[in-house]
């Protein structure tokens, strides 16, 4: 499945002790999550539909569609920054 990049990252927003704290470890060391920049993560903060399909995509190793300038999906604006993440997981074709 999803392979470690071998990069751990220190957040300045995340406590050692917040619950969440070897979760957020795991992920960013994965890839799979990179925080929402350099040296914050927001732990506490929504997770959006788009940044779940895209996390998801990572997980599973699928890649986002490179071609796709407009959404199957009548709520997601065209353009939207994760509109290949998202037909990708709702077709599951790979490029």
């Amino acid at each position: 499945m999803c392979h470690t990049s071998g990069k751990s990252k220190t957040y300045t927003n995340v406590s050692p002790t917040h619950w969440a704290t070897s979760a957020i470890e795991k992920v960013s060391k994965w890839g799979i999550m990179t925080g929402n920049s350099g040296t914050t993560f927001n732990p506490n903060g929504s997770l959006t539909r788009a940044q779940a399909v895209k996390e998801l995509n990572q997980l599973f190793e699928r890649p986002a569609l490179a071609e796709i300038s407009m959404s199957t999906f009548k709520d997601v604006p065209n353009p939207h920054w994760a509109i290949g993440e998202i037909e990708a997981a709702a077709t599951e074709k790979m490029v």
